[in-house]
């Protein structure tokens, strides 16, 4: 008798890969998998709990799952005077990596149906930024090791840059700060300056070659609502010389491959400070910060951040909040004097809380 193979995910809680369907199966259960967001919505996969870090308190400070914590990792491990260091390859000889490893490894050993009915399909993950799922910062190391132990099993990667592709991170793309590259890579949003919709997949010669053949039946038959169009084509030409470019882009380093810092790191920490306070995420383009709340005033349902949010609008700042996080996002021409104008003025509001 043939066993029907049932294929799933590996992904990370918090994590979000879009409204369709097919994409809310790909997700561990969150608000947006709520009965009356997704009622067929089964989660098809297996969530992790990533470590995650963000500046609280004028630190930046990792915050790990209680599988990992359990592990007892280097207390120095833990805390990063520079945001800079959290990015650096060394870490890969740390204490904290061999953890990560071997959590992953038994993670991995655990998805392995011994019937053979079940099977992951592929690893998706949103490299270092989780936007929908509350403006997390995934540590860049765990990524890096998720991929690796992914890559000795033989299992695809898929990078949801969606987000955090064409500068939005601070680079052009997200694997600047982890250091490895995806079989499968989704993009939109800046790639065309969010001017039209526009998405687009890469994928390896090795993925394409797959779906090769003589039937047209064996060819990848699914495709996005806004691709290939000649306007959204044109935008994104237009937009991805124009970011990459110095002479229209001020922002960029001199090696051309990094934004400059947009967000004043003073006054980002001063902000972390901030009884009101819970943490604060800045990375390229992007600034946000949870604030310090309990019970029904946390989570993405809450509206505990209304009243800041309208305070905010007599400023001129329209902001998007997250239940209780909030954040800003420039675009990677703006200049950091613009950046610095709005976060005094997001300062000052949170000082009145």
């Amino acid at each position: 008798m043939e066993l029907s193979v049932i294929n799933q995910v590996l992904a990370l809680r918090g994590s979000y890969h879009g409204d369709t369907l097919g994409a809310m199966e790909a997700q561990a259960p969150s608000p947006y998998t709520g009965f009356y967001q997704q009622p067929w919505y089964k989660g098809r996969g297996h969530f992790l709990d990533p470590p995650t870090v963000a500046m609280c308190d004028g630190v930046w400070k990792l915050s790990l799952p209680q599988e990992i914590e359990t592990q007892k990792p280097n207390i120095e491990d833990l805390t990063f005077s520079l945001r800079e260091n959290i990015f650096k390859e060394s870490r890969d000889n740390s204490n904290l990596s061999e953890i990560y490893h071997s959590y992953i490894r038994q993670a991995l050993q655990l998805l392995m149906d011994s019937s053979g009915s079940t099977q992951t399909g592929a690893l998706i993950i949103e490299p270092v930024i989780q936007g929908a799922g509350g403006m997390e910062m995934v540590d860049p190391l765990f990524q890096r090791v998720l991929v690796k132990e992914c890559r000795s099993q033989k299992i695809p990667v898929i990078f949801d840059e969606v987000f955090t592709g064409f500068w939005r991170l601070g680079a052009e793309s997200a694997t600047e700060f982890i250091f490895c590259k995806p079989d499968i890579a989704c993009y939109a949003k800046l790639m065309t300056g969010g001017i039209v919709p526009l998405a687009v997949t890469l994928a390896s010669e090795a993925v394409f070659e797959a779906f090769v053949g003589d039937s047209k039946l064996q060819a990848l038959l699914h495709g996005h609502s806004y691709t290939a169009h000649a306007i959204g084509c044109t935008a994104a030409v237009k937009s991805i010389k124009w970011f990459k470019d110095s002479k229209t882009n001020p922002n960029l380093t001199s090696e051309a491959v990094m934004l400059r810092e947009l967000w004043d790191s003073d006054l980002v920490r001063q902000i972390s400070l901030l009884p009101a306070v819970h943490r604060v995420v800045v990375l390229g383009t992007l600034c946000a910060l949870e604030l310090r709340a309990e019970g029904s005033n946390a989570g993405y349902a809450s509206l505990y951040a209304r009243s800041l949010i309208q305070k905010l609008r007599e400023d001129g700042i329209y902001m998007r909040p997250l239940g209780n996080v909030i954040y800003l996002m420039c675009g990677p021409c703006t200049s950091p004097e613009s950046c610095s104008n709005l976060l005094n003025k997001v300062y000052r509001r949170l000082e009145e809380l």
